[in-house]
């Protein structure tokens, strides 16, 4: 990719302090996009780390804490990139898991994770993607649940957002299309959670109220996410649009 074409584009990536939001920043940075990251505090360190290692690839980085639920966050998103250049990638990564029965899901634990998943990424999108269609080009990729497409027991709401989270890709593709910005949605499968040394199941796995099916009898790993978010922020990825996309090593296959 020419890094003329990239420079002093900013990508935003919520929700981007590991993982696959720190691979994905690693990514883009080295396709000469300046980065923010987002995240809502408790990652913090680990933030300002991918801030660093962003920095690497001669690029200019930030970080934005604060909580999506509360309006003033999404604001500082905004004026903490646009500092940093012209918002013109965003990735919708920031993500709220509560496990629990059906029948004991409490309302705002409801309206938690609808307002994390859904509405934050609504919010982010509508104050950035102005930028976006003001130069002619932009990018917005929201980071869906395979749950979503499978079902999950003991988390309805996870469920449901997710799947929100395709419809709401559709209708801005559609109304963007001819000015310059795509909207896709890209799925992880079952993404490698663990400590590498003790390779023991641990976090978001370990609560799962499903087993893993591993078509290749691995997990996969946040770096093969994010090639394929990175690959849909090329100029060359102008005609994918409107698209879930799903990286699952054929565990699931829509």
């Amino acid at each position: 990719m020419d890094k003329n074409f990239s420079k002093d584009k900013v990508a935003i990536i919520t929700g981007g302090a590991k993982k696959i939001g720190r691979s994905t920043a690693k990514k883009l940075a080295d396709q000469g996009f300046n980065v923010l990251i987002h995240t809502g505090g408790k990652s913090i360190d680990e933030a300002k780390k991918t801030v660093e290692l962003v920095k690497g690839y001669s690029v200019k980085s930030d970080v934005v804490d604060g909580d999506l639920e509360d309006l003033k966050t999404i604001d500082k998103i905004k004026h903490a990139a646009q500092k940093l250049g012209t918002p013109s990638i965003l990735i919708n990564n920031a993500g709220l898991r509560i496990f629990e029965d059906f029948e004991k899901i409490k309302y705002e634990d409801w309206k938690r994770v609808m307002t994390v998943n859904v509405d934050a990424s609504f919010l982010c999108t509508q104050a950035l993607i102005g930028s976006m269609v003001k130069q002619g080009w932009g990018r917005v990729i929201n980071i869906g649940g395979l749950s979503a497409h499978i079902g999950a027991k003991e988390r309805a709401h996870v469920v449901t957002s997710k799947a929100a989270l395709v419809g709401l890709t559709k209708a801005i593709s559609m109304e963007f299309l001819e000015k310059g910005v795509t909207c896709n949605c890209v799925v992880p499968g079952f993404i490698e959670d663990f400590d590498s040394k003790e390779k023991a199941l641990s976090g978001h796995w370990l609560r799962h109220p499903q087993t893993p099916s591993l078509a290749l009898k691995r997990f996969g790993n946040p770096d093969e996410v994010a090639e394929v978010i990175a690959n849909l922020c090329k100029k060359e990825a102008d005609y994918i649009n409107g698209q879930t996309l799903h990286v699952n090593g054929g565990s699931f296959t829509p």
